[in-house]
């Protein structure tokens, strides 16, 4: 499993090293020492996990992950800290533990297992056909059939799923939904998954770009750092 350290303290790194070189199926592909290094490092590496400390400089480590956590939802958080503050707002951003300075081997362990297992688990989940989204809505579960999805839009705190159909709304995070689709679904923008699949044309609109789809009329968005991206997987 590859590990990202993120730690502005020397003696810190310097033990985490220690710890996880001890474990043969774990390797350091970077260390960052501020915030801005830890998205830039994680952008490049495509770490499976991420060991963060909070308050680092530029940008603190909360902000530095949800950043990340954009760009890749699969990746597992371990937070490491000497302030307990911030331990609800990890659970937020579905950390995997937030552990308080002096780091114990033990914690450290068993967060990796922990990790480790979060991310098998998702490999298996994908490796299975799906064929259906479900999601909640009070007390109901909807199940909505991924040949129907066109995109799934955020907009204030509800993600909104257009399918050919209807759009359904839910309170779910993009990221979320995002683990429960296949790859024909791309995020195209920080506010909107696309369906590749059913994308016709796209144009350019101001600073972004608009995406239309086949047999709907609404258009979603792509930004300008994901249009690359967006046309690989359609060439694909």
């Amino acid at each position: 499993m590859r590990v990202l350290i993120a730690e502005d303290d020397a003696a810190s790194r310097k033990l985490l090293r220690h710890f996880i070189g001890g474990l043969p199926d774990y390797k350091i592909v970077g260390e960052a020492t501020d915030g801005e290094e830890l998205i830039r490092i994680a952008a490049a590496e495509k770490p499976d996990v991420v060991l963060v400390d909070i308050n680092m400089p530029l940008v603190n480590g909360m902000e530095a992950v949800k950043a990340c956590k954009e760009l890749f939802p699969w990746l597992q958080v371990i937070f490491i800290t000497g302030h307990d503050e911030y331990a609800l707002e990890a659970f937020d951003v579905k950390a995997i533990d937030y552990l308080l300075k002096p780091i114990e081997r033990g914690r450290l362990y068993a967060a990796l297992e922990r990790a480790a297992q979060m991310l098998q688990s998702r490999s298996e989940k994908q490796s299975a056909p799906k064929k259906e989204l479900m999601i909640k809505q009070q007390k109901n579960m909807i199940f909505i059939p991924l040949n129907d999805i066109v995109f799934i839009e955020r907009l204030e705190r509800k993600s909104l799923i257009h399918t050919t159909q209807q759009i359904f709304e839910t309170y779910e995070a993009l990221s979320s939904l995002e683990e429960y689709l296949d790859d024909r679904f791309i995020a195209s923008h920080r506010s909107y998954i696309i369906n590749i699949k059913l994308l016709t044309r796209i144009e350019a609109a101001g600073q972004m770009y608009k995406a239309y789809f086949r047999d709907y009329d609404k258009p979603a968005r792509i930004s300008k750092n994901k249009l690359e991206e967006v046309q690989a997987y359609k060439v694909l």
